[in-house]
């Protein structure tokens, strides 16, 4: 089992992220949105750009986890499929590919206790920066 290293973010931390496993490129966040998540207050649902830092931090998980820790997202796209509301989300990353100098990650974002209703997918590119 090849395992990521835990490097918190102060930013995953102000949104509320938490590596919950990691292994063979797969990576799975819960998500415990705070307030700072929030995108609208009424009604309560999550901004975009906390949805991306998701993708981006589950993604650069699970491609450390496939091939070393040494990773910078170089694009990054997200799907917002529905709106995403106040709750506990599972953030899913699986690398397709990490070669000598490129990852991608598919990510599927959905809440936590319901993986099959997905809320919002993306995919990133990771260049290797050594």
């Amino acid at each position: 089992m090849s395992e990521a290293p835990r490097i918190a973010s102060p930013l995953d931390g102000a949104l509320g992220h938490e590596l919950v496993e990691v292994a063979d490129g797969v990576a799975v966040l819960r998500l415990s949105p705070t307030e700072t998540a929030l995108g609208s207050v009424d009604p309560p649902h999550l901004h975009g750009g906390a949805l991306a830092t998701c993708v981006d931090t589950a993604a650069w998980y699970a491609a450390c986890s496939a091939g070393g820790d040494d990773w910078v997202v170089s694009s990054l796209a997200v799907d917002f499929l529905r709106p995403v509301a106040l709750e506990e989300l599972r953030v899913t990353a699986r690398a397709r590919r990490a070669g000598r100098t490129l990852a991608v990650v598919d990510v599927e974002i959905a809440p936590w206790a319901d993986a099959g209703r997905v809320l919002a997918i993306g995919r990133a590119s990771l260049a290797r920066i050594r």
